[in-house]
């Protein structure tokens, strides 16, 4: 899991060499704070972490997965689940069925 690196870098018009600074550290895997002015204004981060924020964004913006998902995590903390084997089997009953 990627983390928010200690060390903000501060940035100005002609900081070069800090931009080039944040995207390695963003090549190591950090998410990087960029501070401008005294403010933390953005983030540099590893492109791969940007596509894990979309999906999650994605599915919690789906209402209907994610009512199925809270019913699926009640079902398991109540103890009704089935084994892989027992649903391998109904998927092939079902398809023999069809």
């Amino acid at each position: 899991m990627n983390t928010m690196s200690e060390q903000p870098v501060s940035v100005s018009a002609d900081g070069l060499a800090s931009w080039n600074e944040a995207v390695q550290r963003a090549e190591r895997g950090e998410s990087v704070p960029v501070i401008a002015h005294g403010e933390h204004v953005a983030d540099v981060v590893p492109s791969g972490e940007i596509d894990r924020l979309r999906e999650t964004i994605e599915v919690l913006s789906d209402s209907e997965l994610v009512r199925d998902l809270r019913e699926g995590l009640a079902d398991m903390a109540a103890g009704r689940t089935v084994s892989a084997d027992q649903m391998a089997e109904d998927l092939r009953a079902r398809a023999a069925n069809e």
